[in-house]
């Protein structure tokens, strides 16, 4: 046998091999998989940054909200970085910096680990911003154990609002809470629209119920209650947990466990920034139940809006719950 071939017998031989070896251990080459503690430790380095950052800008008086959530999952924990990023955005293009790129809420199952992804890219900017300030890296990620993404969900909505301060926004206003519960209320509008359309001939009467529903309306002629003055942020808060009900119902019919939701006694002054919360919440679940729909659009981006007050946030609560209850006399989930 000559030199070449046995060079060419040798490489085959070692293909071979790796050929095997690969497929005895399909993990081998798997990317690494993070856990809600990997998720946690991340956060709250980013808490520290964003403290101190804070700190080098002369915002104090910091009032850190809770969330009271005790069962959020990956994909709730997701649609908050996702507003995070945004007020990342926000705060770069207003000081001349390159903003992050943009999360997008899509019906996936989400884990940890595409969780843990958006918190590198919200730690890589705020190092960014520390460091262009002055800041020191004299101190390193914390490592966790037996935490939960209900846990991680907390320590987020503490930088959404620090976030917000450094954004110049004192608070969170009516204004960035219908933001939010107009995209909800479009994409379950749209969620409608899809099944209507795939409705048979003989179903008419279905699809008249659900593309009614969309605007309002009742094929009775009747319509839903016309907007109300002088809402306030607890009726607002109590009408998105009447949502959250009702989503869990149609978790229930998927097959789903339902998910924990807060009472009203466990706030003292419901805030705006509550019902934000709230209302992320239920971006997340209207995604979620799209899945066993076969629906696959993501949700469109929040467009900013001005002059609204918490009767406007209702408003859209109330068409949500409204679509909602259509939506409920049919079984559209595929178990």
């Amino acid at each position: 046998m000559d030199n070449t071939n046995r060079k060419f017998q040798i490489a085959s031989y070692a293909f071979i091999i790796l050929l095997c070896a690969i497929l005895i251990t399909p993990n081998a080459f798997a990317a690494k998989q993070y856990t809600p503690n990997d998720v946690f430790s991340k956060i709250t380095f980013a808490n520290v940054l964003a403290d101190r950052i804070l700190l080098h800008n002369n915002i104090k008086n910091l009032q850190l909200p809770k969330s009271h959530e005790t069962a959020a999952k990956p994909m709730h924990v997701y649609e908050l970085h996702s507003s995070i990023l945004t007020e990342l955005h926000k705060y770069a293009i207003t000081h001349g910096r390159r903003p992050p790129p943009l999360a997008i809420s899509t019906p996936i199952q989400y884990t940890p680990t595409d969780v843990f992804y958006l918190s590198e890219l919200v730690v890589r900017n705020l190092l960014d911003i520390y460091q262009d300030v002055g800041g020191k890296i004299d101190f390193q990620p914390q490592k966790f154990s037996a935490k939960r993404p209900a846990d991680v969900y907390q320590i987020l909505f503490e930088l959404y609002y620090k976030l917000n301060r450094l954004n110049g926004r004192p608070r969170v206003s009516p204004n960035e809470v219908y933001t939010h519960i107009f995209r909800a209320k479009e994409d379950l509008q749209y969620s409608l629209l899809t099944l209507s359309k795939r409705l048979e001939k003989s179903d008419e009467n279905k699809k008249i119920l659900l593309v009614s529903a969309i605007y309002g309306m009742h094929p009775d002629g009747t319509l839903m209650p016309p907007r109300e003055d002088g809402k306030r942020p607890a009726d607002v808060l109590r009408k998105v947990f009447q949502i959250r009900e009702k989503l869990n119902q149609l978790r229930q019919h998927s097959n789903l466990n339902i998910i924990a939701i807060p009472s009203l006694k466990e706030y003292g002054e419901v805030k705006p920034i509550d019902v934000f919360l709230q209302v992320q919440f239920v971006i997340a679940e209207l995604n979620l139940l799209k899945m066993p729909m076969n629906i696959t659009t993501a949700t469109n981006r929040p467009k900013p809006v001005t002059d609204k007050v918490p009767s406007d946030v209702f408003q859209e609560a109330s068409h949500i719950e409204y679509m909602l209850d259509r939506l409920l006399k049919f079984n559209f989930i595929k178990k």
